[in-house]
Formats: C-alpha cells, sequence, structure tokens
C-alpha cells in the first residue's frame, strides 16, 4: 500500500521536470514595493529526503526509479508506535530540486555524511543518547521539547512530514514563520551585528541582498543547548558555529534553500546541504507551543516512571 502511495506522488512530478527546465531559464523574479525579490507566501516542505545520504546509496541525485526505491526503504517506514500526525500529513517521496531527486540534504562533503570531529562526534552521542534516559528536569530536555527551538533556525531541518513556513518581508526585515515550536524567525537586512556578549539559542542572523538571492549569515550561538534535532544525527552548533545561508527563488512554485555550516570546535571540514522549499495555498496558523505544552510534564513523568520500572526490573 505505502509503495503503491508513494508511486502515485512521485508520478504526479513527471510531466513537470522537463517544463521545470525551460521555465527556469525564462523566469524572472517579482519584486516587493522596496524593489526587493519576493518571496512572500506559503512554502511548505514535503519529502522524505534524509540530512545524510543513506550507507550504500551512492549518488546524490537520484533517477526517478531509484528515488521510489529509496522512498520504500525500510528506514521510511512507520513503527508500531508512531505519532498518527506524522502519518496522516506524511511525506512520501524524496525531495525534488530545481527538476532533480536527491539521496540526501547534504551536497557537500560528497559522501553526504556530517563531518563530525572525534569531539562532535562525541557529544553528539551524548546529546542524542541523553534524549532517551534524562528527565529530571526540564533543561533536560532537547530545546524543541520546551519551545525554544525548531526547524527554522538555522541551520533549517526538514523533518519527514509536511511543514508549512510563512514568509513575510518588509524594507528592513525577513520574518519566516512556521508551525513549529520555535515559531517566529526574525532576520535583519543589515550589516551591524550585536556585541558578541550577547548570545541566545538561535543565534543571531544579518542578511543583505545578492541580486535574487538573500545572503544571511547567523552567529553568537549560545553554548547551552549545542543539539538542533534532526530526522538522524543531531546537529551542533555553538559559540563558534557560523551558518550561511541562500534563498533563491528559482520559479513561481519552487525557493531554493542553500546554506554551509563551519564550526572546528564540532566538524573536521565546513558542510553545505540544500532542499527547495515549494508554494502551498493554505492558512498557516499559530503554534502556541509554551501556552500549550502539556506535552512536556507527560515526558518528565514519563520517562522517570520508565526509568523505575526498568531499575525494579535490574533489581
Amino acid at each position: 500500500m505505502y509503495l503503491r502511495i508513494v508511486i502515485a506522488f512521485l508520478f504526479t512530478f513527471t510531466a513537470s521536470i522537463t517544463a521545470f527546465a525551460q521555465q527556469a531559464a525564462s523566469y524572472s523574479v517579482p519584486r516587493t514595493e522596496y524593489g526587493h525579490p519576493d518571496f512572500q507566501g506559503v512554502w511548505m516542505l514535503d519529502f522524505l529526503t534524509p540530512l545524510e545520504r543513506p550507507d550504500g546509496v551512492q549518488n546524490l541525485i537520484l533517477s526517478q526509479e531509484q528515488a521510489i526505491e529509496l522512498a520504500s526503504a525500510d528506514q521510511f517506514q512507520l513503527s508500531e508506535v508512531a505519532d498518527p500526525d506524522d502519518y496522516i500529513i506524511g511525506a512520501t517521496s524524496l525531495g525534488l530540486v530545481q527538476g532533480e531527486y536527491r539521496s540526501s540534504v547534504i551536497v557537500q562533503p560528497e559522501d553526504g555524511k556530517i563531518p563530525f570531529s572525534n569531539a562532535g562526534s562525541a557529544l553528539e552521542d551524548k546529546i542524542t543518547s541523553s534524549y532517551y534516559y534524562l528527565f529530571d528536569h526540564v533543561e533536560q530536555r532537547p530545546p524543541a521539547e520546551r519551545c525554544i527551538g525548531g526547524s527554522v533556525n538555522p541551520p533549517i531541518r526538514p523533518p519527514p512530514f509536511v511543514l508549512p513556513f510563512q514568509i513575510f518581508q518588509t524594507e528592513e526585515h525577513v520574518v519566516i514563520y512556521t508551525e513549529d515550536a520555535s515559531g517566529v524567525r526574525i532576520i535583519n537586512l543589515s550589516d551591524t551585528q550585536r556585541p558578541q556578549a550577547l548570545t541566545s539559542t538561535n543565534g543571531n542572523s544579518i542578511a543583505k541582498w545578492q541580486g535574487d538571492t538573500l545572503t544571511i549569515n547567523t552567529s553568537h550561538f549560545s553554548n547551552g543547548n549545542p543539539g538542533r534535532e534532526n530526522a538522524g544525527r543531531t546537529v551542533l552548533v555553538g559559540e563558534n558555529t557560523r551558518v550561511m545561508e541562500r534563498f533563491t527563488r528559482v520559479s513561481e512554485s519552487e525557493l531554493l534553500y542553500q546554506y554551509t555550516v563551519e564550526d572546528s570546535s564540532y566538524y573536521d571540514a565546513p558542510w553545505s546541504g540544500e532542499f527547495s522549499f515549494h508554494s502551498l495555498d493554505a492558512v498557516v496558523y499559530e503554534w502556541s507551543c509554551h501556552e500549550g505544552n502539556y506535552a512536556l510534564p507527560g515526558i518528565l513523568r514519563g520517562g522517570q516512571l520508565e526509568a523505575a520500572r526498568l531499575a525494579e526490573e535490574e533489581n
């Protein structure tokens, strides 16, 4: 059943791939009243492509047949205990970037893997394992559970389900809002950076227009919450991290996102990723994360009960 859904979904793109190349060559980006490229509207992420390339997959760019085969692999199937919302609004295909199916979001290094340093790999293992056994107090839980981090913060990390974003623009700011834990991200169109002492979990983003591309540099991350949840290995950011992002509207319905992460504390080399947002005729609703975060007490209590049960079994 799942494979039939994947095949049906993927074949809806077949006729558009050839047309895409023709459209992109002649596409003229619309402008705002301030003369900037107009990215405003609702955009969505709705693909299964993982951040890191799966083991055994050599190529970044896949044929349609290869994309169907990979999307039906065991790693993308729902477990017996799964969030029903993910199932209802779950993505069913790999992502398309300018008409090409991708096996990973990472495009550099060529193997599609995060180039963790020894220190970075050790910290990533520690953070990931803590998700499963640290339930003593709120600050042990990851940022997204505490409503202080989410997919929209740099670098944007697409989840394997449909997630809408809305972009607003003024003369001095670009605002990205999503139905996710962190809600709003405000990007300043300025060359002025805040003092180094003023750090935060999600850093400080400043941007400028380079032709039709919005380029964003984010720094001033704090060290308190280095882990960024992801569908796969955890992404790390800290006080030495720099994230460079680029948004380019390549067609009426596609917004290309590219980024590079640099931090010699966690990685042996800079690494880069890219994927595309696609336009969505829909409304984005408020994510009242703090007001409605009734799950966190349940997560803490459930984890404590599970730890007590395991301790009792050991005795």
